[in-house]
């Protein structure tokens, strides 16, 4: 009863501190607000205080006066000096030019009328025409010449300095009329950034007057419940529910429900787990085990990985298992697509060359070719031009990377596979093969599917069926196992293909 009365005020009071919790989520971002204004009304302060140094607007006006009165004494001695210089640099004949007004420049007074001097002797003694060969008349020519391109450098550089202090001149002007305009607007932004102060200051304020006053009702929370008499215990104990009951029901759940959901799947899988499943399903026998690997190809660079030994292993089980029965020509098929058929034979047909012999592997799937895919051969003429009579046997056969290996593609999809593997012509192919090479190997149909394998078992030593774990079915090899039972077809070995292969299966210290 304690637990319950407990229960009911912290109920009771959890409103309180949900409202508490609320209001401090809040009261944080009124109080990053409130930071926030503070700092707004303190800068456009110190924006303002920068907008009228002189707490003034008539120092403003009276200084900018001035300025306007010295921005046109600069603008007259930048007009005097320009037209003094067009006038040199069109002629040196500076008769009849005003003095400078306006503005006090003594170095350049001084030099025109030196120069207005310096021209009235020269005009004065060039009437006599005897004179103006004389040394003196010519020195005056050459003093006159030096003085005007004094003058012109003096007027340059008064030019100059007068144009540097327009530039200053016109730009402290646009800043007092910038500060004379911006007075109102100063006003108007200090009154409403105090406005957002004092508006965010109420917010925060009223904040913290609600959680007091929600920690005060939390304080004062009581239940309208108490313990009248304490409960008594009176006979065994609990008579419900059953422990038994609930420990074996957990346990039928935990144990034997799961146990059964794994033998029903596994009486309805029908496919090949493992290699004691394929020896039950299957009398023919075992070739060798293909181990799942990564690599899609054996290559010579790769003398010691897991996928080179174990097609090594089946090459070496083909030579000397039953060494007194052929195995030049060898050909594989499958139950159906993608249980790796090519693959084995690509592979094997690779260690046979890496062995030192000369190996062809003929495409014969001419309904779905792979092999010239998997090596990456270009399409051209294969077994079906061969087979048409539209190609010759050497341009047919191709060379591979690896030495001793060579191939003979599919060539085009013929609408007639099974008619072509059944003609004559096939049969003159692979006995030209056994002339010239080691081994021939035939990439076949798969078996469950069409029927050229079929026609193409007599011309093989022996056939290899390829069954991939976890992906053939059990029913697959059912065809198989009859057609070798009935003497249909004979010399057939199974080649186990994508097994998983644990540590105590050998293969450890290979590479995979």
């Amino acid at each position: 009863m304690e637990t319950f009365i407990e229960s009911a005020l912290y109920k009771q009071q959890q409103k309180g501190r949900k409202t508490i919790d609320f209001i401090d989520d809040l009261i944080g971002s009124a109080s990053d607000s409130l930071k926030s204004a503070e700092r707004v009304l303190e800068q456009d302060r110190l924006g303002v205080g920068t907008l009228d140094p002189m707490g003034s607007s008539s120092l403003l006006f009276q200084e900018k006066s001035k300025l306007e009165d010295e921005r046109g004494r600069i603008e007259s001695r930048i007009s005097y000096c320009g037209s003094m210089l067009g006038r040199l640099r069109s002629s040196d004949d500076i008769r009849n030019f005003p003095p400078p007004t306006g503005f006090e420049e003594p170095a350049l007074n001084n030099l025109i009328i030196d120069i207005s001097r310096l021209n009235a002797e020269i005009d004065a003694e060039s009437v006599n025409a005897g004179v103006k060969n004389s040394p003196a008349f010519l020195a005056k020519q050459r003093k006159r010449k030096n003085l005007i391109g004094q003058l012109e450098q003096l007027a340059e550089s008064v030019l100059e300095r007068a144009q540097a202090d327009l530039a200053r001149t016109r730009t402290r002007i646009s800043e007092i009329s910038y500060q004379l305009g911006q007075k109102p607007k100063a006003e108007r932004i200090i009154g409403q950034a105090s406005r957002e102060l004092e508006l965010r200051g109420g917010v925060y304020t009223y904040l913290m007057e609600k959680k007091a006053e929600a920690g005060i009702a939390i304080a004062s929370d009581e239940v309208d419940k108490s313990i009248v008499d304490d409960a008594r215990v009176v006979g065994g104990g609990a008579i419900g529910p059953s422990k038994k009951i609930v420990l074996g029901g957990a346990l039928f759940i935990g144990l034997l429900l799961p146990l059964m959901l794994i033998m029903v799947r596994d009486f309805f899988n029908d496919r090949i787990a493992d290699l004691d499943e394929l020896r039950r399903a299957s009398p023919l026998p075992l070739l060798a085990v293909i181990p799942a690997s990564k690599r899609k190809r054996v290559m010579p660079d790769e003398p010691k990985s897991l996928l080179a030994e174990s097609f090594r292993t089946a090459r070496v089980n083909l030579q000397y298992l039953n060494a007194q029965v052929a195995r030049q020509v060898i050909g594989f098929t499958s139950s159906t697509s993608g249980e790796g058929k090519t693959f084995c034979a690509i592979n094997l047909a690779s260690v046979m060359a890496l062995s030192g012999r000369r190996v062809v592997l003929i495409d014969a799937d001419m309904r779905r070719p792979a092999v010239a895919r998997e090596l990456g051969l270009a399409e051209g003429p294969g077994l079906s031009t061969w087979l048409i009579g539209e190609a010759t046997v050497e341009q047919i056969v191709r060379r591979t990377e690896v030495p001793g290996f060579e191939v003979i593609s599919a060539g085009p999809i013929p609408p007639n596979p099974a008619e072509l593997a059944e003609s004559p012509r096939m049969a003159e192919l692979i006995q030209h093969m056994r002339g010239n090479y080691d081994h021939v190997i035939i990439d076949a149909s798969p078996i469950g599917l069409v029927s050229e394998f079929v026609v193409l078992m007599g011309h093989l030593d022996i056939a290899l069926y390829v069954v991939r774990e976890g992906y053939t079915r059990r029913s697959s090899l059912r065809g198989i196992n009859e057609l070798v039972a009935s003497g249909k077809a004979s010399r057939v070995d199974l080649l186990l293909n994508d097994h998983k292969a644990e540590k105590a299966d050998g293969y450890g210290y290979y590479t995979k």
